[in-house]
Order: C-alpha cells, then structure tokens, then sequence
C-alpha cells in the first residue's frame, strides 16, 4: 500500500478498497485498484506520477492525449480517470511475453501490425524533437557527470539526427517500445502501455527501441521489418537506416539513466547507465566506419 492514497483514487473508489503494487515503471509507480460495487468486482489500474515525471521534461495532459487516441482503435487501455497526479485506467488481464516468446513468428508479426498501426495514424499536436530531448537531459546533470567524452559522443548525436535520419518518417510514436510495456490479455489480444513519452517523431526511433529492447536476432529484426512493411507500405524501413537511429536510442537511454541515477542513486540504473556507457561507445565506433565519419 502507497503511504498516502492519492485523492483522484480516493474519489474515485468506494471506502473499501485495496491498492497493490505493481512491478515496472521505472519513473512512475504503479498499482492494481480492487472493490467491490452492488456485489460486482472491479478491478482497475492506477498510475501515479513520480517526481522525477516533469524533470524528465513530460507533460501529463500530452500522455492522456496520446494514450486516450490509441485507446480509441484498442491499441492501449481505456482511460477511466485523468489527474494532475496521475491516471486510472481499464486493467488488463494478461501476461508480457517472456523472451522465447517475444522471438515467436507470430508474435513478431503481431507486434509489428500494432506499430505499423500506430505510425499510421493522425499525429498528436505535440510532438519530441530528439535533439532538444537529449539536450534537456544533459543540462539537468550535474558537473561531476558532464564529462568530456559524454559531451563529445552528445555532439556527434545530434549531428546524427540533423544530418543522417530519413526525412519522411514523421508519425504518432509511443518512444518507449520495450517488453514490459506490452501486455497481451487472455483473448490474445495485444495492449501497448505507458504513453509518458508519446507523441509525434521519427517513427524510426520506435523500431530501434524495439530492436535494442526485445534482443532480437538479424533474422527475428529483418521478419519484423518484413511484417511492418507489409502492413505499412509507404515506409520502406530498412536495417541499414536502423543503424543511424540505434546510436540515437542508446544516446537517449544513456543520458536517461544518468538522469535517474543522478535523482536516485538506485543500483539499477546505475548498472543500466554502465551497460548503455559500453553500448553506445560501440554503436558509435561501428557505424563511424560504415558512414566514414570522422569521430
């Protein structure tokens, strides 16, 4: 049980209720809501923002937006209560998918209907510029993290995204597309969650989250890329472009774990922050030599 219930829960529920903690989030916390109501069980889930949300440069009013738009074609949990402080939505009964089967045929082709969809629908009013995302992020860090190689790897990132990116790849992303906010429920029908960060961008970044995230082989990413072409013929998404965006990810989630470790200084991001220091250093290296790019 949270220390202190929040008052858009309280309103919201009868006086007997339970509220019980639910594993992921990591910048959010999150709760199952149960009660009973003229002899009916309902069961409902409960989002409430941390304090680090707004550091990271989010808005609740653009989450709602976004996650009540995909809730509207059933690609996210129906919003039941939006609130400054967080959200109560539709619970989902259901599994994330453990790793064999995040690499099932099917599965893969499922998973890239529900993006391709995504991509393809009317874009949000707001939207991430990737560059000023990664620039906020770095002046919220204190000195002692600013260190000369971050700020160099930084530079080369953002000359990535302004000269290197497709052009025609703008549409509603979800910008956070990994295992654990995927959810498929008893009918097998696949839910996409936690709409922080959606918003209009460069639908390239979610393929290469997803790439980075799910640990896919050639042969699982190059079938996923088949799926999605196919159910989003205009994209033509290939690998090789795949390539320039998977340094901007790693950029993104490098800094974001600074970020978090710098509010926390919790363990886990600090492995998280070592793992994607070496990931990115290599990323950065490989693809050098495909572009010729001068370090």
């Amino acid at each position: 049980m949270m220390k202190k219930v929040p008052e858009f829960v309280v309103q919201f529920s009868p006086e007997l209720f339970s509220l019980t903690p639910v594993l992921g989030g990591l910048s959010n916390d999150n709760y199952r809501l149960e009660f009973q109501r003229n002899g009916v069980d309902y069961r409902y889930f409960v989002r409430q923002l941390s304090s680090t949300y707004n550091e990271l440069d989010n808005k609740v009013e653009h989450e709602n937006v976004a996650q009540a738009q995909a809730a509207s074609i059933g690609l996210a949990p129906k919003i039941i209560v939006q609130h400054e402080q967080g959200m109560i939505c539709d619970w989902i009964t259901g599994l994330h998918w453990d790793k064999a089967e995040q690499a099932r045929d099917t599965n893969i082709e499922k998973l890239a209907q529900l993006v391709a969809t995504l991509h393809q629908q009317p874009t949000p009013n707001h939207h991430l510029d990737m560059a000023e995302r990664l620039q906020h992020y770095y002046q919220t860090l204190d000195v002692e993290f600013k260190t000369v190689k971050l700020a160099k790897q930084l530079t080369l990132v953002i000359g990535l995204i302004e000269q290197h990116l497709p052009a025609n790849r703008w549409g509603f992303c979800h910008h956070d597309m990994n295992p654990l906010n995927f959810i498929e429920n008893e009918q097998t029908k696949l839910y996409l969650l936690d709409w922080e960060f959606a918003a209009a961008g460069h639908c390239d970044f979610d393929i290469a989250t997803l790439f980075q995230t799910f640990e896919w082989q050639d042969v699982q990413q190059a079938l996923f890329l088949r799926y999605y072409n196919q159910y989003y013929p205009a994209a033509k998404v290939t690998l090789e472009q795949l390539d320039v965006m998977a340094v901007v990810v790693e950029m993104m989630t490098l800094l974001w774990c600074i970020v978090m470790y710098q509010q926390d200084k919790d363990a886990t991001y600090l492995r998280l922050w070592q793992q994607s220091e070496y990931a990115i250093t290599d990323k950065i290296n490989r693809l050098s030599k495909e572009l010729q790019w001068d370090q």
